[in-house]
């Protein structure tokens, strides 16, 4: 392909003072870095080893701009000089536009001359053929198609090993790919030390980097927090953290925090002698987005509307909606993940789900936006949404309870963009549809705060809407009103909804409307007007056949009943509603009911049947992974634990349900915090204050899991005292969450600990090695060390020997 450079073209020249390769000269020629490298042991580790494998011929690091991917070729490089007799040569080709001239620069850097009219690759192959030398070729992407050339040299030239960066592959059949990931962030959640912190690559790169325009500065406990956010917000990337850092100079780290909500107009400041696509991340993304095609950049734009990823499925309907997007989506999506600007998302169920780092995502926004096509892409975004959730709502009644919130929790974010869409179209149907639709999956993922600021907002807007949507979303926003304890606001709420669907002749709504009326009630204490409203709606749903809601109003009327004292009636009421959840199989009912019911065993003194019904009712609870519903329980078995003479394991249980409780911000419910002052004094009178302080304080430190075991664990024994205690079931090991393992990496990472060889993980999971390789990296990445041995060593601490 390359035997001839073009007129017009001139080959790039060595820089001076380098000496060209000769026959019987080995050498390395790098350049020589001016900063430190930061990181990444686990990454040179992984590819110097996939370079030393005999297979292993051609090996291209892929990932977006600023990634590192340079830096990384060099230290590696520089790691396997020696191990290479003819020596290290890099060939920049940043600067190269032409494919043709990719061979001829090579050649230069290589200090082979053309012989006669053989063509030069012919001559290239024949001066590299005994050699055992390592080639960097830097910046590959935008002169792909000489792939076939590199192939060719490859082929020829058995001593001769290529390491490539590139912003996408170059799809060659003997070429291994090693996407770059970005660097290591503080796991969330954690803190940790400030010695912690340190070791962090991402916030060591920002310290090390900021030192450079202020020679005093570091890492304090004052400015932890906002750099652990700044490296989170800039997703690792080195050149998008680097180009922060160099605004320490003149703003706090809080201040420049602050500043991120337009990252690319504040990550403009790099150096002077830094090639021009690194001087700022706009530049940087800029060079991979200009390399697409016209249908290429626009999709990559329509697809910002998508915030923390996007499903297939979703993607077409939102990219497009003008039907005027000539490309096969997947291919499409697929070409944009081989050139960096896409990746895939790993844990997200078994449907294919694709993201943008948010820097990246950012540039993408402001194309659309530029683009004159942001109204009508976020507007399918929204009704994709709104249609989703509409879909999904009924699920949760049934056995795909489980998996449909899972699905709902992935796409929180683009469900918040497109109620935000909504609200600010002062889009009334929209915005207060989609919050009520959404309101039961914010009570099961314990976002009740979240919920009701955006139910409030939303029946805040005045602009026209169907009654029967209306009426809901005032439902919902007094229920959770309810949740926290605002009961002025609940019962003004609950009214008007009663108002509108009585006006609009909305039987349903006006049925859920009396239902909240009579929660308030019960909750101030009218337990006879609460009654009355709760019948009231209970006749009125068993007339429209809603047997999800007759059941939910079965368990209001138990409960008051069990208030006024009828405890007969609130047993009966509750295993109406038991019988009537146990007919539907109902996933949530069935538990609730059995609470109820071991409630009202308590209060009559059995305490072995309500020791069975708290035990049936936590092992449903736990498999649906709902923390609001466990609370209830745990509280009702600390009830049982004190019958049975622990008084310190009902204090570690109230503790563990308070920590429930305050997670979710939630109130107690109606009759719970008599029944708690009750427990509390009665096991701090047989513990004494410290003593109760010190179990109550060990209950608030344990985690769900571990809580929710130790209730099975006292109410089986309750039951059975000879019985065997519970070990906690399908739980990962401790610490493994935090660090974002995937259950490959754990599989992987416990073959490590066996002393496996990439090449034998590979064998044992039926993978290939250069997929093993890539899972090794990863792990290295996300433990935070530097090697197998590392590596080995955290995996026992967490319990994966």
């Amino acid at each position: 392909m390359a035997d001839a450079t073009p007129a017009d073209q001139t080959v790039p020249q060595p820089a001076p003072l380098v000496p060209l390769l000769g026959r019987d000269r080995p050498g390395t020629r790098l350049p020589s870095p001016l900063t430190g490298f930061v990181g990444r042991q686990g990454e040179v580790t992984a590819i110097a080893a996939l370079l030393r494998e005999e297979e292993t011929r051609l090996v291209t690091l892929t990932g977006p701009g600023g990634v590192g991917k340079t830096r990384l070729a060099i230290q590696v490089a520089t790691a396997l000089a020696t191990e290479f007799p003819d020596g290290v040569v890099f060939v920049d080709l940043a600067a190269v536009r032409d494919p043709a001239l990719v061979v001829p620069t090579i050649a230069v850097a290589l200090g082979v001359r053309q012989v006669s009219e053989r063509p030069l690759l012919a001559t290239l192959v024949e001066a590299l053929r005994a050699r055992i030398l390592l080639l960097v070729l830097d910046n590959v992407e935008q002169v792909a198609s000489a792939g076939i050339d590199i192939a060719e040299l490859v082929g020829g030239c058995p001593g001769l090993t290529i390491l490539a960066t590139s912003r996408s592959p170059l799809h060659l059949s003997s070429e291994w790919e090693y996407p770059v990931p970005p660097l290591a962030i503080p796991p969330l959640g954690l803190p940790g030390s400030l010695t912690s912190l340190a070791d962090n690559d991402a916030v060591a790169l920002f310290v090390q980097r900021a030192r450079l325009v202020r020679a005093d500065f570091a890492l304090t406990e004052a400015n932890a927090a906002a750099i652990t956010e700044i490296c989170r917000r800039l997703d690792g990337l080195p050149l998008a953290i680097e180009l922060a850092a160099s605004r320490i100079k003149v703003l706090s780290p809080p201040a420049l925090l602050a500043r991120l909500s337009n990252r690319l107009a504040v990550l403009t400041a790099g150096a002077r002698d830094q090639p021009e696509r690194l001087r700022t991340m706009r530049d940087a993304i800029a060079w991979s987005h200009d390399l697409l095609t016209p249908t290429e950049q626009t999709l990559f734009r329509r697809l910002a509307v998508f915030a923390a990823g996007f499903t297939l499925d979703a993607a077409a309907a939102v990219v497009d909606a003008p039907g005027d997007l000539a490309v096969d989506l997947l291919d499409g999506v697929a070409s944009l993940a081989d050139k960096s600007l896409v990746r895939p998302i790993e844990g997200a169920g078994d449907e294919p789900r694709f993201g943008m780092l948010e820097t990246v995502r950012e540039f993408a926004a402001d194309r659309l936006a530029a683009s004159g096509e942001a109204e009508v892409t976020r507007a399918a975004h929204a009704a994709f949404f709104f249609n989703l959730v509409k879909t999904l709502r009924p699920r949760i009644e049934g056995a795909e309870r489980l998996p449909t919130i899972e699905r709902i929790d992935r796409e929180q974010d683009n469900l918040r963009a497109a109620q935000s869409w909504a609200l600010d179209r002062n889009d009334a149907e929209t915005a207060q549809g989609l919050a009520s639709e959404l309101a039961r999956f914010w009570v099961v993922l314990g976002s009740i705060g979240e919920g009701r600021v955006w139910l409030d907002r939303t029946v805040a807007l005045d602009a026209p809407v169907a009654p029967p949507t209306r009426a809901a979303a005032l439902y919902w926003a007094a229920d959770f009103a309810v949740l926290l304890n605002a009961l002025d606001r609940a019962r003004a709420l609950a009214s008007e909804a009663l108002d509108v669907a009585r006006g609009a002749g909305d039987r349903r709504g006006e049925a859920m409307a009396l239902r909240e009326l009579g929660v308030v009630a019960q909750c101030e204490g009218s337990l006879e007007p609460a009654q009355s409203l709760m019948e009231a709606a209970f006749a009125q749903f068993a007339e429209l056949g809603e047997r999800v809601w007759q059941g939910i109003v079965l368990r209001d009327l138990g409960i008051v009943a069990g208030q006024l004292g009828d405890h007969d009636r609130a047993k009966a009421y509750h295993q109406e509603g038991l019988a009537l959840w146990r007919e539907m199989d109902h996933p949530w009912g069935v538990p609730a009911s059995l609470r109820n019911l071991a409630d009202e065993a308590l209060e009559r003194g059995d305490i072995v049947t309500a020791a069975g019904h708290y035990r049936e009712s936590l092992d449903r609870w736990r498999h649906l992974r709902e923390k609001i519903h466990l609370g209830g329980c745990l509280f009702g078995v600390a009830r049982v634990a004190l019958a049975m003479g622990q008084p310190r394991q009902a204090a570690r249980l109230v503790g563990a349900m308070e920590a429930v409780n305050d997670s979710l911000g939630t109130a107690h419910p109606p009759g719970r915090r008599e029944a708690l002052e009750k427990v509390v004094a009665s096991a701090q009178s047989a513990l004494g204050e410290a003593g109760w302080g010190q179990a109550w304080d060990e209950g608030r430190a344990l985690s769900l899991g571990e809580a929710v075991v130790e209730a099975i664990n006292v109410a089986s024994a309750a039951i059975d005292p000879a019985g065997r205690p519970l070990a906690e079931p399908d739980a990962p090991a401790a610490g493994v969450d935090r660090y974002g393992l995937t259950a490959r990496e754990v599989d992987v990472l416990r073959l490590l600990t066996q002393g496996r060889s990439n090449r034998e993980i590979a064998e044992a999971l039926s993978i290939s090695p250069r997929t093993a390789s890539t899972h090794v990296a990863n792990i290295f990445t996300k433990l935070d060390v530097n090697g197998r041995a590392a590596a080995v060593a955290r995996a026992y601490q967490l319990g994966l020997s």
